[in-house]
């Protein structure tokens, strides 16, 4: 099968491990021909500026071809929140896809779509959502962007040619509905997960010795873990604050990631001998932390490290988000319910010392429902739901 993926929508790189890449990586790995078209966009300098590639055609390191596209717009500011580029309908027909999966819904260049339908029609075409009333619509001019525009103009086109509108969150499958005003029938959630090759399963008792003995956590005391960009919207600063001002000397804390001007010296004043700040770390290397975890802990904005932690099979702590409680997988998981240093150490002291429902946490955690955010079996969802009859 040809598949080709768009992702115009963002600042596509061959060498992260976004979704877009990863939904390629393995469905060609299922033995099927994948292209990506993509802009010049790759990502972001030091002073915020946009960085682009030379590069028109490339085939990466997993043999998927990425096709390039020049930004339609001289000016890239303005570009960059409009994601239009030339020549995309070319290059679809080009590739004759079996199916086309449209990544995000917010481009004018999208209009190409059901014209190359029209040319192509056995075609299947898939949309994706990545945006919610948290990181898109927070602006008079977003909001009239995607509640009028991209809902009057490009949504009824979509429609003509897709049954299927995925949100790779619940409340990302809610924005479709209201914001676009897609059928509730035509939107299924795909949910976003973890490289399979990365993720040692079959090593997670060795590499939680190894992660220890590195910090000196022995194996009785109760490790919380979290991480990613540490800034005040995350509230690992409070969450530290707790750890640090837990009556039970054995519950400490390693939290990994780079930490934002924002929150600094709040961080450096709860570094302690509980408290660990160790800095970045590879992408890849987050599972391996998560497994010297018995608990897992994220008290602030939802990022994909949430399905991360779900999928490395560990008790976790999730601030509670409407919409966002997809990662609860039958008992693996609790919710913040507030946010003050006290009530985060309320919580966490009462899964150490309530050893038997901490037992129900870890065996709801380790069961087989972690694996639905595998990569592997989410690139198999997508041509489940595209051809089923």
């Amino acid at each position: 099968m040809k598949i080709v993926h768009v992702c115009i929508c963002s600042r596509y790189n061959e060498k992260v491990v976004y979704q877009e890449n990863l939904l390629s990586k393995y469905q060609h790995r299922l033995g099927h021909e994948v292209t990506v078209i993509a802009s010049t966009y790759i990502g972001e300098d030091s002073n915020g500026g946009v960085v682009q590639t030379d590069c028109r055609l490339n085939v990466d390191d997993e043999g998927v071809k990425v096709v390039r596209l020049q930004p339609a717009l001289a000016n890239t500011r303005i570009n960059e929140h409009l994601f239009l580029v030339r020549g995309l309908e070319k290059a679809i027909v080009d590739e004759q896809p079996d199916l086309l999966f449209v990544h995000n819904l917010g481009s004018f260049s999208y209009l190409a779509i059901p014209r190359v339908a029209r040319r192509l029609p056995n075609m299947k075409v898939v949309f994706d959502n990545h945006g919610d009333r948290i990181n898109s619509c927070h602006s008079f001019i977003t909001k009239f962007l995607h509640g009028v525009l991209y809902r009057h103009i490009l949504s009824p086109r979509f429609l003509k040619v897709s049954n299927l509108f995925y949100g790779v969150t619940p409340a990302r499958c809610q924005f479709l509905h209201d914001v676009y005003g897609i059928d509730e029938s035509k939107i299924r959630l795909l949910v976003m997960g973890v490289d399979d090759e990365h993720l040692h399963l079959d090593r997670k008792a060795e590499i939680r010795r190894s992660i220890r003995s590195q910090y000196g956590i022995a194996d009785d005391e109760f490790l919380v873990v979290t991480g990613g960009r540490i800034d005040l919207k995350k509230r690992i600063h409070l969450l530290a604050e707790a750890i640090n001002g837990s009556s039970e000397k054995k519950i400490r804390m390693l939290a990994f990631g780079s930490i934002a001007n924002d929150v600094k010296e709040r961080i450096e004043a709860c570094r302690s001998e509980r408290v660990n700040f160790i800095g970045w770390i590879d992408s890849s290397k987050a599972y391996d932390y998560f497994f010297a975890a018995d608990l897992v802990v994220f008290p602030g904005r939802h990022s994909v490290l949430w399905e991360q932690a779900v999928a490395s099979h560990v008790p976790c702590v999730f601030n509670r988000i409407s919409g966002f409680e997809h990662v609860d997988i039958g008992g693996n998981c609790v919710f913040f319910e507030e946010s003050t240093p006290d009530y985060y150490r309320q919580v966490i002291e009462s899964l150490y010392t309530d050893k038997q429902r901490y037992a129900a946490m870890y065996a709801a955690a380790d069961s087989p429902a972690a694996d639905r955010m595998l990569y592997s079996r989410i690139a198999q969802q997508v041509l489940t739901d595209a051809f089923e009859k």
